[in-house]
């Protein structure tokens, strides 16, 4: 249910920030850059939020998984994605057009940056780990497609300025407002049907 929580205070909160700070444009600005102003708390409240959203997913797949090759793999890659979020919300982005960058603004982008590498290698450790798990049959291939969509976008994200220029923020939101919070609430969905004792390939589900 926390992971559930945290994938929907993330993209609710962006999606409020829209409308609550209009002087961004969604296209040339990241969504940290909304952790400025007067309501930076609340952007920072919800980077707190959805870090523990995905603290919360990286247990509850470890104990799901308890006995399959790659369930403790899984877990600390959830749980280092979430203290990358939680770091990037208490280390805040330098202001948008800041042409160098702050302690505060390198440990931001530091921390986002791991959380985000946590999440492409998460999808391809959960493709290797969930098709050895009977009880998540099915998710092996949304968890590949996961990893490969995760990595494409966060590479193009971050090319796109020196490759285009501005609508940059349009893929970062796609990847990091759409794509990242639909899989935690995906996990959190999974993680609250009843609960299976999933053990490795070729021993029965109990």
């Amino acid at each position: 249910m926390i992971a559930i929580v945290g994938a929907v205070a993330w993209i609710g909160t962006v999606a409020a920030f829209h409308l609550i700070r209009p002087d961004l444009s969604p296209g040339d600005a990241y969504i940290s850059n909304y952790a400025r102003g007067d309501w930076a708390w609340v952007m920072q409240t919800a980077f707190l939020v959805n870090g523990a959203g995905w603290a919360a997913a990286g247990l509850g797949l470890r104990r799901a998984l308890d006995g399959a090759p790659g369930a403790t793999a899984l877990a600390a890659l959830a749980v280092l994605a979430a203290t990358g979020m939680v770091m990037a919300g208490v280390f805040r982005a330098d202001p948008l057009g800041t042409t160098s960058s702050s302690l505060e603004g390198l440990v931001h982008s530091r921390t986002a940056g791991l959380a985000f590498l946590c999440f492409i290698a998460l999808g391809f450790v959960g493709w290797w780990a969930l098709r050895r798990a009977d009880a998540w049959a099915g998710w092996e291939l949304p968890s590949l497609a996961f990893g490969f969509v995760t990595l494409t976008l966060f590479v193009t994200f971050n090319a796109w300025p020196s490759v285009a220029g501005g609508g940059f923020g349009w893929w970062q939101r796609l990847l990091a407002a759409v794509v990242i919070p639909g899989a935690l609430a995906a996990i959190g969905w999974r993680l609250t049907r009843p609960a299976h004792r999933t053990v490795a390939t070729g021993l029965r589900e109990e």
